[in-house]
């Protein structure tokens, strides 16, 4: 049966097409969206988590002493949520019934749509500036975490030494003479997690342009059977887990100008992080209305709706690799 403006739409036929719309989107996460910890936002605009810092349990001498109280540090951080919209007319005398087709351009555009723009979210939130504070009044950047500094493993007091595994590495076992993406900077990128105390059960993401998935076809420990059970060279594939990484390809990794950490040179700036080192905050996932407008001939308006939010919870979960531009 043929769906029409004159045979009229039912609230049915919208909850159908929005249910369509979600189960595809199910389907198909974005590339970035399986790589993060969602939380939903009820009601507010706003939503605050506050993440306690690390803490020892001490140790209990004698019988019945003081109970020890601990001074915790408790840093609030907040996501607050973007709406982002968009529509499409359809005309009067069109059959909609198409619309709701799970795979109808019309749905699988308003997916990769909406992907798409929980991608960059997400992406932007990496090193992005973070509102924190009892009422947002104060702002963590990235630099200020020294993630424009780069990363020389332990300082002198033990502590980790900046967050950016430069292009031209020469720290551990890399080579300033390879500055693209080589199992030596993905072997400082574990050492960063490692130093840091990180969960080693929580996985680890990075995300490379197309040029660093070429620059890991040039690695023997990437093509070689005696390192992996997959066989990338047959496949043409990335190795998702490889390394004990999962890796995300993405046009999003862009080269930039002079960008690197002594501001001299074009690199891509791949991050890599941790799961929990990301929320992603969701106040609206997906919601559609279908309305009449009386000024296009009454033609049928679709529109579409989402809001989301992301921030980063922990700079020790995040680290980026340069890879220079060449």
């Amino acid at each position: 049966m043929s769906v029409t403006i004159s045979t009229g739409i039912t609230t049915a036929f919208i909850d159908h097409f929005k249910g369509t719309l979600d189960h595809v989107c199910q389907q198909k996460n974005s590339k970035f969206g399986q790589a993060v910890q969602d939380e939903s936002i009820v009601g507010a605009e706003d939503k605050a988590f506050d993440l306690l810092d690390e803490f020892e349990l001490t140790p209990k001498v004698g019988a019945s002493p003081d109970t020890p109280i601990i001074d915790s540090s408790i840093q609030r951080r907040w996501v607050t949520p973007t709406p982002f919209h968009n529509a499409i007319l359809k005309d009067k005398d069109e059959d909609l019934s198409m619309i709701v087709e799970p795979t109808s351009d019309f749905v699988l555009n308003f997916r990769q749509a909406g992907n798409r723009t929980k991608d960059d979210v997400i992406l932007a939130a990496v090193d992005g500036d973070v509102a924190s504070g009892r009422r947002k009044g104060q702002t963590i950047t990235w630099a200020s975490q020294r993630g424009n500094v780069k990363y020389t493993g332990l300082d002198s007091n033990g502590d980790v030494d900046g967050r950016t595994i430069p292009w031209d590495c020469s720290v551990g076992n890399c080579s300033a003479a390879d500055g693209g993406m080589t199992i030596e900077k993905t072997e400082l990128v574990r050492e960063y997690f490692n130093f840091n105390d990180c969960d080693e059960d929580t996985p680890i993401w990075g995300a490379i342009s197309p040029r660093q998935a070429t620059n890991l076809f040039g690695q023997v420990e990437y093509v070689s059977s005696d390192f992996n059970d997959q066989k990338p060279l047959t496949t043409g594939r990335i190795i998702r887990n490889w390394h004990g990484i999962n890796w995300i390809v993405s046009t999003k990794i862009r080269a930039g100008v002079s960008n690197d950490v002594d501001e001299g040179k074009n690199v891509f700036r791949c991050p890599f992080w941790l799961t929990d080192g990301i929320i992603l905050g969701i106040h609206d996932m997906m919601s559609v209305s279908i309305s009449t407008r009386n000024d296009k001939s009454d033609a049928q308006q679709i529109y579409v709706r989402m809001s989301i939010g992301a921030f980063r919870t922990n700079e020790d979960k995040v680290i980026f690799v340069e890879c220079e531009d060449a």
